[in-house]
């Protein structure tokens, strides 16, 4: 996002150029693994009673870093949200056979209320970040 050197004062004109991209797939790629999908459930584990409001999220990921993981090590999901709790978080290689397909697994408890709640997920391995950041705004009901 632009964020201007200056904040605008009132009665003054800010003069804005810029291009706009409407294709297929990202026009500048990174090296960063992509999101490629993301997936909503009921929360809690398979073959026990559900929990009342908690929703269970998958996101995938997709991509070169993911790819040159070296056997037996496992990015780490770093999550972030503006309310609620997470559980059951792990990250697992999607069954697919396709090399660098992971994916991120947690459940999200956001408690009372309806308002929204932003949330945020990227992948690393140490220090180094793996993916882009995935960014979602959940509408508890």
């Amino acid at each position: 996002m632009w964020v201007p050197d200056k904040p605008a004062a009132a009665g003054s004109e800010t003069a804005l150029s810029y291009r706009l991209y409407w294709e297929a797939d990202e026009p500048f790629p990174t090296d960063l693994a992509r999101v490629v999908a993301t997936r909503l459930g009921n929360g809690g584990q398979p073959g026990l009673p559900r929990p009342k409001g908690v929703r269970k999220f998958m996101v995938e990921f997709s991509g070169p870093p993911l790819v040159n993981l070296p056997f037996g090590v496992k990015p780490e999901a770093v999550l972030w949200a503006s309310r609620g709790t997470f559980s059951y978080v792990f990250t697992e290689p999607v069954p697919d056979d396709v090399p660098g397909h992971w994916r991120a697994q947690f459940d999200l408890a956001a408690g009372a209320g309806t308002d929204p709640v932003e949330m945020r997920l990227f992948l690393r391995q140490g220090d180094k970040v793996l993916s882009e950041t995935w960014m979602f705004q959940y509408h508890p009901f």
